[in-house]
């Protein structure tokens, strides 16, 4: 990323750098110890525990958790997992604890030595939560949002990114499940069409 891009967005007067000492350091007992416990949950190191999950459920229950929702959410995990590789690899953006000083930034849990721009926490939990509430009710859009926007909130909350990285993260996880649907509908209505 280029100095002056950099400095925009990331530099001590931009709002992005504010509003992150604004909520990394606006701290409670209570968010201190259920912050890191959305950072665990939203991580993709999870995601093979999460397909478990949703595997189970399709056996035990196909109309809750139909087939084509298993096959999406395998497709857009790492379809978005290698997006957000490739876009860090492109930007190099330095975590807030490198680029502002450990000094100056609060740290809960481990300090991650990848980059920050788009945060991985923020695509994972919005591609599941848009993958997995595709086509249903708000029962289950509105929790899996609270969810993903937790997971978000606690990246910038924790010190391991700022704002802009996580918002950029869920554009992308949102807009991959999007993608991935969309393209599975045609596909399954073209299938459709040729069997009749």
């Amino acid at each position: 990323m280029g100095q002056q891009i950099y400095h925009y967005f990331y530099g001590p007067q931009s709002i992005n750098h504010k509003l992150f000492m604004l909520i990394n350091h606006t701290t409670t007992p209570f968010l201190d110890v259920v912050m890191p416990v959305f950072t665990l949950l939203g991580g993709s190191r999870l995601v093979y525990l999460y397909f478990a999950i949703l595997a189970i459920w399709y056996l035990v229950d196909k109309k809750a958790m139909p087939g084509r929702y298993l096959v999406v959410y395998f497709v857009v995990t790492f379809f978005s997992l290698g997006l957000e590789e490739a876009l860090k690899g492109l930007t190099h953006v330095s975590r807030p604890p490198v680029a502002i000083g450990l000094a100056h930034v609060r740290v809960i849990g481990r300090m991650s030595s990848s980059y920050s721009f788009p945060s991985g926490h923020a695509i994972f939990s919005f591609m599941t939560a848009y993958t997995l509430g595709y086509g249903r009710s708000w029962r289950w859009q509105v929790p899996l949002l609270v969810f993903a926007v937790c997971v978000a909130y606690s990246r910038v909350y924790v010190g391991a990114h700022y704002p802009i990285d996580v918002a950029a993260g869920g554009l992308i996880g949102a807009g991959c499940g999007y993608l991935v649907w969309n393209i599975g509908e045609r596909v399954r209505g073209q299938g459709t069409a040729r069997r009749r």
